[in-house]
């Protein structure tokens, strides 16, 4: 539900004024009015909480301690570690390069060496070379070939003086190779007892996060107490602040033992009024589910039960099979019972996952699909099936007419002559592929009907979108008419049966007749009143014809999407058989564990995307903003 939020003035004594501050946070019910447009920028405490967090959270999780050490403490020696660290890896990376650089020299000891110059008046010059330009080049004789390494070859000169070698590379030796690596093993023994030390901090982590909350709470405090302030007289203050009608009362409670009084404003044309959704149970899982898009606005009507409602059905319909929806409810078994302490957020996730498991096993049950698998329409359960019987009364339905759909099946199954019943027609429309029965008639019957289904859901969908906000757009009736006459009228012209028809609901030509109407009676009644409130703009109403008509063969997805995820699954169970039972088990897990993500992925992604485009696009403003209160963060 979506309250309207007032505007008020609120005025009282400034030495009252950190005591209303501290109370509303705790209240947490008002959202106090900038008047700063100034970006908040945190406080280095804060920054430094939020690094040392960062830091802890990348250890191994250990037992959190009890013991309250001051969490500054804490988190200077986490950054003055993780810094420490930061500088050893610097150090190993130059010792390791330096390492590598001289490493086809061997080990030596420099000073003797330098003591050998000394003495014999001569120099000693370390060089290198790329592979392939050595062979191009005539080397001078006093060049002592050392080895090759990384298609270099290494040279070692020794002349009275230092001597110039083009295309040559001199290579510098400060510091011989056991040193080199002495000292890497020092500071790798150092980087060792580091780790531990912040693997051992990271028992403060909790510690940590509680008191990132408190000097949160403080910053927010502060910072809505300095941007909101209105300048007034020494003694006096005054701010301008949102608050729910439903929290008004509150309000007067608040300030009812203080210096502080309030009144309401007028909001003006350049506020922007926050939108404050307020949602228990299932209605407050539809409102995450709302807010992933975007926040509606506070002109809008709440949308977050339509949209749960209307997600779960195109979820179930895209999965479209009862063993994926078990799969689902054993992950909800798992998040209910498994997981303690679990946040509000992850709750109402849970509450979502089994809501989304049950209608896919409700759909998958009427469809007759488990794990992709259809039950043998000789069998009695399968007749019980819901989509069965649907396909059986349209066969009864040919049957009855004798029309053109009896005619076709006629000529490759003359047995179904001797028909009585439409369960007789599909059980005689059957032929043999790949050693089994199948029913060639019953699965074409079902195809169309869960193809009409998926027209249906969105012809019902956009109809309820656009009635929503018929009284601010009053054309939206005439739209809702052309909707219930389309789909009426359209079967008609593409020689198609309707639910409706074979069920008895209403006849083909009666249908076409009335559809008929409907559909140009909507147009006409649409354009009439948007000509009749917009004047001349109204004539661009009928542009809406093409917008509504494509609108609603989006919806086909759900049918595209069901059938390719039955196909799927139905293929890898062929596959398993073939392969035999040894290696077709692991083909058959292995393939559906890839549908069920698949079904996930295309269920959310679809089904929501159905109500934030498709649905939106007729009952939604958007483009709000939360209602953000101060409060205590927790």
């Amino acid at each position: 539900m979506i309250i309207n939020v007032k505007k008020f003035l609120i005025y009282g004594i400034k030495d009252q004024l950190d005591v209303f501050f501290k109370t509303a946070q705790e209240k947490g019910f008002i959202e106090f009015i900038s008047k700063k447009k100034k970006i908040n920028i945190l406080s280095e405490n804060i920054k430094d909480y939020i690094s040392a967090i960062k830091i802890l959270k990348k250890q191994p999780v250990i037992e959190q301690t009890k013991n309250k050490t001051s969490s500054k403490v804490v988190v200077k020696k986490t950054l003055e570690v993780e810094q420490l660290i930061e500088e050893i890896e610097e150090e190993k990376r130059y010792l390791l390069s330096e390492i590598q650089r001289i490493t086809p020299f061997g080990s030596f000891n420099k000073e003797y060496l330098n003591e050998i110059e000394d003495k014999s008046h001569r120099l000693f010059q370390f060089l290198c070379i790329k592979s392939s330009k050595r062979e191009k080049l005539k080397l001078d004789p006093e060049l002592i070939y050392i080895g090759s390494q990384f298609e270099l070859d290494y040279f070692v000169a020794i002349n009275k003086e230092k001597k110039n070698y083009p295309k040559m590379i001199e290579i510098t030796i400060d510091v011989s190779l056991d040193a080199l690596k002495d000292k890497l093993s020092v500071i790798t023994l150092r980087e060792e007892n580091l780790i531990k030390e912040l693997k051992d901090l990271a028992k403060y982590l909790d510690h940590l996060k509680n008191n990132l909350l408190h000097e949160l709470n403080i910053y927010n405090l502060d910072i809505s107490k300095n941007k909101s302030l209105s300048k007034a007289e020494d003694k006096l203050f005054t701010i301008e602040a949102f608050i729910p009608e439903n929290k008004i009362e509150e309000l007067k409670i608040l300030t009812k033992k203080m210096m502080v009084d309030f009144s309401e404003i007028s909001i003006e044309k350049n506020d922007r009024v926050p939108t404050y959704l307020e949602n228990k149970g299932f209605s407050k899982v539809g409102e995450d589910l709302v807010n992933i898009y975007d926040t509606p606005s506070f002109e809008d009507a709440d949308p977050s039960m339509w949209v749960l409602v209307a997600f779960v059905i195109f979820f179930a319909m895209i999965v479209s099979d009862a063993g994926y929806g078990l799969i689902y409810f054993l992950i909800f078994l798992f998040l209910k019972f498994k997981i303690k302490n679990k946040k509000p957020l992850l709750k109402r996730f849970t509450k979502l996952v089994f809501i989304l498991s049950t209608a896919c096993m409700a759909y998958g049950v009427l469809t007759g699909s488990f794990f992709g698998m259809d039950l043998n329409y000789k069998k009695p359960i399968s007749k019980k099936i819901f989509l069965n019987y649907l396909a059986s009364k349209k066969a009864s339905y040919h049957l009855n007419k004798k029309d053109d759909v009896y005619d076709i099946y006629i000529k490759k199954y003359p047995s179904i002559r001797n028909s009585k019943t439409g369960k007789e027609f599909l059980m005689k429309a059957k032929k043999m592929q790949d050693g089994s029965e199948k029913f060639e008639a019953l699965d074409v019957f079902k195809d169309n009907i869960l193809l009409e289904l998926s027209i249906l859901a969105g012809v019902i969908h956009l109809a309820l979108s656009l009635l929503r906000y018929t009284k601010r757009n009053l054309a939206n009736i005439g739209w809702v008419v052309f909707l219930i006459g389309g789909y009426l009228f359209f079967p008609k012209m593409l020689d198609a049966t309707s639910i409706f028809n074979f069920l008895n609901v209403i006849s083909k030509q009666n249908a076409f007749f009335i559809g008929k109407y409907l559909t140009f009676s909507g147009i006409i009644l649409a354009v009439s009143i948007a000509i009749f409130r917009k004047k001349i703009l109204g004539i661009f109403e009928i542009t809406n014809v093409i917008q509504i008509f494509s609108d609603v063969m989006s919806y086909l997805r759900l049918y595209a999407l069901g059938l390719a995820g039955m196909i799927m699954a139905n293929t890898f169970n062929s596959l398993g058989v073939s392969v035999g039972l040894k290696f077709g088990f692991i083909i058959v897990i292995f393939g559906h564990a890839i549908n069920v993500l698949l079904a996930i992925m295309g269920g959310v992604i679809h089904g929501l995307r159905l109500n934030f485009i498709e649905w939106y696009h007729y009952s939604f403003i958007g483009d709000g903003k939360l209602f953000n209160p101060l409060k205590l963060l927790k």
